[in-house]
């Protein structure tokens, strides 16, 4: 390069030195207060990193494999417009599918399989007649999740129960031609309000129950070579970033030590703790912002959420809006073109790291506790998400926490009782479960009834 600057000529200037000028700019106010803040974690977030804030513990993912990222579209299998819709999704940008199975409605799964596309079946129902009708709708393309515990951490109760629930899971991965995995729901935690060290706490240990049992029953082994992570991304763009990648290094620790590659595939989504109801377009730029936090987490498949899903059914124009955003993104914003761009970066390493440690000490913690399912049958888990959660939610009512359309700035005119086409409240159900199940929650469900209650007067 013609005249190229020599960097070595320039004197390098300490942390100290930069503290010191910010301290003369600030002209006396406190350098803490001005320029500092906690996280919900408790992690401190300076107003300049540098190489001195690079980790050095077994936490940083510094020089990591350059990552593909595909875009996905997720669709639960028993929506009458499943098939033609999906199809017109790969016809138009989307590589990979993302569809949630049940044991009920089944007939759309032999067409769906053969659509031209890899796609991940999340099998929500474990039992044996379910279990035939996967393996024979099943082909080479589609590779299917199971995950017992987040049946019994989200509903209350084993699919059927436990014994017969991890045959159901071993006995696939027997299956030959049938390609399956143990995947891990951490998108639970971080719905039902977990903070972010939590949701990689919970995941790491979710998934240590896996690893255990893998120990005493060999048929759960194959489905443990690469795992799924299926992770809803916040708002919180660094962060998001960084929990990522800590998740995948944490992870890569763990499975190696008992044996096993290290290696998993992460699907990230945004997360539907943030959404609105009122100013629903407000939903497609923390949309944007969350997928672009998956993509530059080093996510394997990115599954963008329709701006209107409250309160729509599935419909061709929010969804051809959710998929555009992520062929913008790969295509147009080159998110596809750079190699692991969170690599070196202060800030972010800095706070993979920190996320990373925080979230070890906690694991370790559950683990002294007896494990994940001890202390999920014991509705300790279930206690310290709820903590969490309110705590999140007085800083939303107080208005320390802003959705903008919502708690800042809304529209009062904006109504939305006569376009109401499902519940966008999670209802509950009054059947008798094992234990209190782990509850999705948005953070504006109370503005929105009294705003809906206020539309009637």
């Amino acid at each position: 390069m013609k005249n190229a600057i020599d960097f070595s000529e320039f004197p390098r200037i300490s942390d100290k030195a930069w503290k010191q000028q910010i301290q003369v700019d600030l002209k006396g106010g406190d350098y803490n207060e001005l320029l500092t803040w906690t996280s919900p974690e408790g992690i401190v977030v300076k107003p300049f990193y540098s190489a001195e804030d690079l980790p050095v513990s077994d936490i940083k993912s510094a020089d990591s494999p350059r990552r593909e990222w595909r875009i996905g579209y997720a669709l639960d299998a028993r929506s009458s417009k499943s098939v033609s819709l999906l199809e017109n999704h790969l016809e138009n940008g989307v590589e990979t599918l993302w569809i949630t199975v049940h044991g009920e409605n089944t007939e759309n799964l032999p067409r769906l399989a053969t659509l031209d596309a890899p796609q991940f079946w999340d099998a929500c129902t474990l039992d044996e007649k379910f279990a035939d009708v996967l393996k024979t709708a099943a082909t080479s393309s589609v590779h299917i999740l199971v995950d017992p515990i987040h049946s019994l951490a989200e509903s209350g109760n084993w699919a059927t129960d436990e014994k017969i629930d991890f045959e159901v899971a071993g006995n696939l991965a027997r299956q030959e031609g049938v390609r399956a995995s143990l995947a891990i729901h951490s998108n639970l935690y971080q719905n039902a309000g977990a903070n972010r060290i939590q949701e990689l706490a919970y995941a790491l240990a979710h998934g240590c129950e896996y690893l255990e049992k893998a120990d005493t029953d060999n048929r759960l082994k194959p489905l443990l070579e690469e795992p799924v992570f299926l992770v809803a991304t916040g708002s919180d763009y660094f962060f998001e970033i960084a929990k990522i990648r800590a998740l995948r290094r944490l992870w890569e620790i763990l499975s190696q030590a008992y044996g096993f590659s290290g290696k998993c595939k992460i699907i990230a989504s945004p997360t539907l703790r943030n959404k609105t109801l009122y100013d629903y377009n407000t939903n497609m730029l923390r949309t944007t912002t969350e997928s672009m936090a998956g993509i530059l987490g080093g996510a394997d498949l990115i599954c963008n959420l329709p701006y209107d899903a409250l309160y729509h059914p599935e419909n061709d124009f929010a969804a051809r809006i959710a998929r555009n955003q992520l062929l913008l993104l790969k295509h147009e914003s080159y998110f596809s073109s750079v190699r692991n761009p969170a690599d070196g970066s202060y800030y972010i390493e800095s706070l993979t790291d920190q996320l990373g440690q925080k979230a070890l000490e906690l694991f370790k913690t559950i683990e002294k506790g007896g494990g994940f399912l001890s202390q999920l049958q014991a509705h300790t888990i279930q206690k310290k998400i709820a903590e969490s959660a309110e705590k999140e939610q007085k800083a939303f009512d107080k208005g320390d926490l802003i959705l903008v359309g919502t708690n800042k700035y809304p529209n009062t005119d904006d109504r939305m009782r006569d376009v109401i086409e499902k519940d966008p409240f999670r209802a509950m159900r009054k059947v008798q479960t094992r234990i209190a199940p782990v509850l999705a929650r948005r953070l504006s469900e109370s503005n929105e009834r009294k705003r809906l209650e206020d539309e009637q007067s």
